[in-house]
């Protein structure tokens, strides 16, 4: 498989070094400054899509940092029992080589922009983290549902080869844990940090975190840390029900020919593989029992908006069905979500809420 990231070790931190930045979101009237470390790549030979970036927000001590190798996570040393760090998977279905791990700046500029919630004296998340990973081809002619699609990608047709663009799973996956793991040698540590995900990047947290890299043929590489929680927003979980009509329901029917185009290209033409790849066709008790072991969180929040054009609620409502069989998992449904599809990413404030909502229940919790 071209650019197969499975095949590759993760590379040794320190070779990227932390650089003044600024972020910005629609919500905010100014942009904020931070500190960050853009497209380190996680594995050797990276393709251009096998990299993550780090912001911090800026103060003294991590503007000290400027121009340092990364070689750590700041306050990796830190005994707080609550996680600090956020780490975030962008969507695109799964196609889209445009929207990378910069779609989290909006979120970043709301997480570090001095403005805290009530009974914060600060904000309290201290680095997020955005992965990107190798993406799938996009079919001619692109489907009349993107509106500003990027341009398509086939090899034979375009008649050269780009290896940042041909996924099929576990591909996916295998990059999210090759940044997972990069982010291990920094400090990541079970659960440091909460695990966020848009739409395919929903399903692709879930995927890295409910089941052992086994699962999906990848057993040479480990477990990622188990983060304290995961988030997902606007997401895809049953792959089989969005290629049919039912599954769909009448206002989202009209998207079947789409998805059964891009799920294709992503999980290859059989569909009897496809519920082993879906979140909402997991094993409860093999859930269950990864909790016990503390390889997957007893936490799921999702978030997920009613006027969302492109995903329905039955997604969220299969998943919600599955993991309620789950002993030992809390299952939380957010309520921070409004508007389309890409809403949450491009305004960015909604995901700063929800991660904080999911910091709260944790506490809780405790």
């Amino acid at each position: 498989m071209p650019g197969h990231a499975g095949a590759a070790e993760p590379l040794v931190a320190g070779q990227d070094r932390w650089q003044l930045a600024e972020v910005a979101s629609p919500r905010l009237d100014r942009r904020i400054p931070v500190v960050a470390a853009k497209d380190i790549p996680y594995t050797f030979n990276a393709n251009r899509l096998q990299n993550l970036s780090i912001y911090l927000p800026r103060t003294p001590q991590t503007a000290a940092l400027v121009g340092t190798p990364v070689t750590a996570l700041p306050g990796t040393d830190s005994t707080a029992r609550e996680p600090r760090y956020l780490v975030h998977i962008h969507g695109g279905a799964w196609r889209d080589p445009r929207l990378t791990s910069a779609s989290i700046e909006p979120a970043v500029a709301h997480a570090f922009s001095g403005g805290v919630f009530p009974g914060e004296e600060e904000t309290p998340v201290t680095a997020v983290a955005s992965l990107n990973y190798t993406v799938s081809q996009l079919d001619y002619p692109v489907p009349a549902v993107m509106a500003d699609p990027p341009v398509p990608y086939d090899a034979i047709r375009s008649n050269h080869t780009d290896p940042a663009r041909e996924a099929v799973h576990p591909q996916h996956i295998s990059d999210v844990l090759h940044g997972l793991s990069l982010l291990g040698s920094l400090g990541l540590t079970d659960g440091s940090y909460i695990l966020s995900g848009h739409s395919c990047g929903a399903c692709l947290a879930l995927q890295a975190v409910l089941q052992p890299p086994r699962h999906y043929g990848l057993g040479h590489l480990p477990d990622p840390p188990c983060p304290a929680a995961l988030l997902g927003l606007n997401g895809l979980y049953d792959l089989p029900a969005l290629g049919t009509a039912d599954g769909l329901g009448t206002s989202h029917a009209h998207l079947r020919d789409d998805y059964e185009n891009f799920l294709s290209r992503a999980f290859g033409t059989d569909k009897g593989t496809w519920p082993g790849a879906s979140p909402a066709g997991f094993d409860p008790v093999a859930i269950a029992r990864r909790i016990r072991e503390g390889r997957s969180p007893r936490l799921v929040v999702l978030e997920q908006s009613a006027e969302d054009q492109l995903v329905p609620m039955t997604q969220r409502e299969r998943l919600t069905a599955v993991l309620g069989k789950a002993a030992g998992l809390q299952l939380a449904q957010g309520q921070r979500l409004t508007g389309g599809h890409a809403a949450p990413w491009q305004e960015g404030l909604m995901i700063y809420q929800s991660v904080v909502d999911t910091l709260q229940i944790l506490r809780k919790d405790r």
